[in-house]
């Protein structure tokens, strides 16, 4: 039997065009409430006139889109003017999310995206009441209690308070402060009273540091709250097939993965990670759900390194990773100091072409970039281990990639004019994933490429 999504997903739609529309209602109304000028006053007409073709738009959205689960398959029906029908085999479903906002909380209710292979897209039913929701994941197999799965991590006070000042949320404030300082005065017509006191105070060093301070104290108590609204309640979990994961207060997320599905791992750290110890290991999984603000590839950004070494292990026994890799050789070094670079001779060009006076620019942009390029050289790491590959590259932010020969899709080695002179290569690799994804390690030794495209040759 064909079904349409709950009513309410009517109001849903409207309070995501209110959200969108908030910024351009104040500019009209509030900040021009007595202008005249043709193009507010057009600009006002445009907005109710948006807001009405919304609010039909929305209605005939969920009117026209119906599903259906028969036969071992779901089948999608939507469309306003163009009717479109998808026929979408369980088997091809791999894997899940459901996102629960504070608005879905409301009406006990969630949202609810499938996740299939290929290049299609995923199927999602933002609306649907919880207990259909348990109904379409039992019937996927994709849901269990949860008392029978194995929780990995779970995260701790300590880990959000060390995670908020390392994600830098607390200069978040910043940007806030700057749109109240450009527009309070305007907004309430105080005629420069909001710049006089603020020259008062940048004047006046007993102010200042006080002012200072405090805002500090703001800034990350507001990025502690943000971190833990975020990330509170996070936990990683895993049955014999897949794994869970789960985050959020106000807006909950809970979204499962097939293991088999899980084509590569990569560790990420910045430079404050790196310094605090901790690592950002995330899953690339073939699929797509179009769903990118839910950062469901992430097992959790701020991680211990000895802990998500500890958790990649028990989530995927198959994956080893040795912290020992080799290192690039010396004459990559070289090549790399010597390779021209596009963007410094441009910078060059335009600065002596407006500003010749501030020549000695061009030699600062210069050191650089080639101290940039000595830590790419620094970073670089490969490993061959078994079955597995490792690559890890970066300069400030580095990346270490962990994958399978089997899971590897197509591999490329190249040489470069100036490879060719010092006999280094540079290996290509593509891994199965939406979009595609691509890593690369430059300037191995020759005998190093010969050998890691043999060892993808004895891929089964």
């Amino acid at each position: 039997m064909k079904k349409r999504l709950h009513p309410i997903r009517i109001l849903f739609s409207m309070s995501y065009m209110v959200k969108n529309l908030f910024f351009p209602a104040i500019f009209l109304f509030v900040f021009h409430s007595a202008a005249e000028a043709k193009w507010v006053v057009w600009g006002r007409y445009g907005f109710f006139i948006f807001i009405l073709f919304s609010m039909i738009g929305a209605v005939l959205t969920w009117w026209t889109f119906r599903y259906e689960f028969r036969e071992q398959t779901l089948h999608v029906h939507n469309g306003i003017f163009v009717k479109s029908e998808r026929h979408v085999p369980l088997e091809r479903i791999q894997n899940a999310h459901r996102h629960t906002s504070f608005f879905h909380k409301l009406f006990r209710m969630t949202s609810l995206s499938l996740e299939t292979g290929g290049d299609e897209a995923s199927v999602k039913l933002d609306m649907i009441l919880l207990r259909e929701a348990d109904g379409i994941e039992q019937m996927l197999n994709e849901e269990m209690e949860e008392d029978t799965r194995t929780v990995h991590f779970s995260v701790t006070s300590r880990e959000l308070f060390k995670a908020s000042f390392t994600s830098f949320s607390f200069f978040a404030i910043i940007p806030i402060l700057a749109s109240v300082y450009f527009t309070i005065d305007e907004f309430f017509k105080l005629g420069g009273l909001t710049r006089e006191v603020a020259d008062y105070v940048m004047a006046a060093l007993w102010l200042l540091v006080p002012i200072i301070f405090a805002f500090f104290v703001f800034g990350a108590a507001a990025g502690i709250i943000t971190t833990y609204l975020r990330y509170g309640n996070f936990k990683i979990m895993s049955d014999e097939e897949r794994i869970y994961l789960k985050k959020g207060v106000l807006n909950e997320t809970l979204f499962t993965i097939t293991k088999e599905k899980v084509q590569a791992v990569k560790w990420k750290q910045s430079l404050l990670k790196r310094w605090f110890g901790l690592v950002e290991v995330e899953l690339i999984s073939a699929g797509n759900t179009g769903e990118e603000e839910l950062e469901t590839n992430s097992l959790f950004p701020f991680l211990p390194v000895g802990e998500a070494a500890r958790i990649v292990e028990e989530l995927l026994p198959e994956y080893k990773i040795e912290m020992e890799m080799e290192k690039l050789p010396r004459e990559a070094l070289w090549i790399k100091l010597m390779r021209p670079s596009y963007l410094w001779m441009i910078a060059t060009i335009i600065l002596l072409w407006w500003q010749p006076a501030y020549w000695y620019g061009s030699p600062i942009l210069l050191m650089l970039l080639l101290f940039g390029r000595w830590l790419e050289f620094k970073q670089a790491r490969y490993l061959i281990n078994g079955s597995f590959l490792q690559m890890k590259s970066g300069i400030f932010t580095t990346e270490l990639l962990v994958t399978t020969r089997e899971k590897i899709q197509e591999i490329d080695v190249k040489e470069g004019l100036l490879q060719q002179k010092w006999n280094l290569s540079t290996i290509r690799i593509a891994n199965r994933a939406k979009p595609v994804h691509y890593a690369a390690m430059m300037d191995v030794p020759v005998s190093v490429a010969s050998a890691f495209y043999d060892w993808y040759a004895k891929r089964k």
